[in-house]
């Protein structure tokens, strides 16, 4: 289907392995997850929200990690904070596109059920991604839920609910939590040609920041304005390619920031006529794409990365070295929900993106064990995409680790090459199914929901293109996923 690409690494490419902004999951003071409000805090924060607010968005994120829900007006504020309100299910079921099954035959597990929509009010936080601008008048917060059906119980078949589930899992029964961070790379684009943004190619170069930071950098103090703690930012390799990292959390909450970037990104930019890119691979030829690298430690309740052994020759302890097999074991299962779109695979197998499962010290494996003066250990997960939902991330992060701690799997030496990943989306699905183990951890309901929206919107419609040139089909891709919101 593709044109035969050269695998070499590009000379203009070589140091980017060793140069690319990692970021350091800290041995410093992090950021507690969370916690639901106590009953009297509740009560105020319900007094308030009518007051402050002229608007408030109550939402969830669907298989592709796009944000739905609805907007609620002051008037009908304080009572939908209390009791919730009703959406149609159908959004669970769409393509990433949002295109709807209702044409088709569809099983029985996607027919529409109706919800309530129930507010985290722990999460509810002023939203105004463009609350610089002097149009922008309306006071308006945003507030996560989860879904409820009519009978009271939990919709454990969301992203997000699922990982929630897999984070309590390691905290009953291993005492731990989870301290993570993304480095976030996209493209910015304008909207009206679609040329790239602010530079050419320009890795580092921060005059290309300064020369354009009245939008660079209020776009940044407008992210941080909503919660989503940028550290740094990129010009990075690709033509209008810029990279984010964001500040060390404890928890779900560098999955919620992450989700909150690519919808409030897109809000933002929009308002300036610019689009923002997360589409994986939109350049083939210049041999750059955008990567979500996910940077992660375990520690204990007594504060110590349990990742860390400086016994080790390589510093990694025991449960490490099963936590890390757990991964590459179940790396090509993995593989697609952290990179969960056709043009992906343009990434996987190319340049500096993943090939093989297995792990390395030096940026080029699949996951990357890195090792900190003074001892602090973490891993670099380089699976994902920037295509993936985070909350995906994270989940089959966990469910691999723990299960290679749960059976004490032998972790394979560095570098090596014997099982090649899958080479396109298709034969990452088939992986999925097949991995019993991680499916069953994750849940059925979001399998159901991932392997259905691929295979139906993505797999099968591409199918029906027939035979492409690698150029017709790339173009193809950017039908479907340039403008995924």
């Amino acid at each position: 289907m593709f044109l035969s690409r050269v695998r070499a690494l590009p000379t203009f490419l070589e140091s980017k392995l060793e140069l690319s902004t990692s970021r350091r999951v800290s041995t410093g003071s992090v950021p507690k997850a969370r916690e639901p409000l106590s009953a009297p805090a509740l009560g105020l924060k319900m007094a308030s929200i009518s007051e402050e607010y002229d608007f408030v968005e109550l939402r969830v994120y669907d298989i592709h990690g796009n944000a739905r829900g609805r907007m609620v007006t002051r008037s009908a504020v304080t009572d939908v904070m209390k009791k919730g309100i009703g959406l149609s299910g159908s959004f669970r079921f769409l393509g990433v596109k949002g295109q709807s099954s209702i044409h088709l035959k569809p099983p029985d597990y996607v027919l529409t059920k109706y919800y309530r929509l129930m507010p985290h009010l722990e999460t509810l936080k002023p939203y105004q991604p463009y609350h610089r601008d002097a149009s922008s008048h309306k006071k308006i917060a945003a507030v996560l839920c989860e879904l409820r059906c009519l009978d009271g119980t939990l919709e454990t078949g969301m992203p997000r609910e699922a990982t929630l589930a897999l984070l309590q899992q390691l905290q009953e029964e291993f005492g731990l939590t989870i301290r993570s961070t993304f480095e976030v790379e996209f493209g910015i684009r304008h909207a009206k040609t679609a040329k790239t943004f602010a530079h050419e190619a320009k890795f580092a170069s921060t005059a290309v920041l300064h020369n354009e930071g009245d939008i660079l950098f209020d776009f940044v103090e407008t992210m941080q304005g909503i919660d989503v703690k940028i550290d740094t930012l990129l010009a990075e390799y690709g033509s209008g390619q810029f990279e984010v990292t964001c500040h060390i959390t404890e928890g779900i909450e560098a999955c919620d920031m992450i989700a909150e970037f690519k919808t409030a990104s897109h809000i933002y930019l929009k308002r300036k006529g610019l689009d923002v890119v997360f589409m994986t691979c939109v350049e083939p030829q210049i041999g750059c794409s955008n990567g979500f690298h996910f940077n992660f430690s375990i520690w204990n309740s007594e504060g110590r990365n349990i990742f860390a052994d400086p016994d080790d020759p390589e510093t990694l302890s025991e449960f490490g070295r099963y936590w890390l097999a757990g991964m590459v074991h179940h790396s090509p299962a993995m593989l697609a929900l952290s990179s969960p779109t056709i043009n992906c695979y343009r990434r996987v197998g190319f340049y500096a993106g993943p090939m093989f499962a297995n792990w390395s010290l030096d940026r080029k494996g699949s996951f990357c064990l890195k090792v900190e003066a003074g001892g602090n250990v973490y891993i670099e997960n380089r699976l994902p995409s920037s295509a993936c939902n985070p909350y995906l991330v994270l989940a089959s992060t966990l469910a691999a680790g723990m299960d290679g701690v749960r059976r004490k799997l032998e972790l394979p030496p560095p570098g090596d090459e014997s099982t090649r990943l899958p080479a396109t989306l298709e034969e990452a699905v088939d992986a999925l199914e097949a991995d019993t183990s991680l499916t069953e951890a994750l849940g059925e309901g979001v399998m159901q929901m991932f392997i259905y929206t691929k295979r139906t919107f993505e797999l099968d419609e591409f199918k029906a293109f027939g035979q492409l040139s690698d150029e017709e089909m790339l173009l193809k891709e950017k039908e479907y996923y340039y403008h995924p919101l």
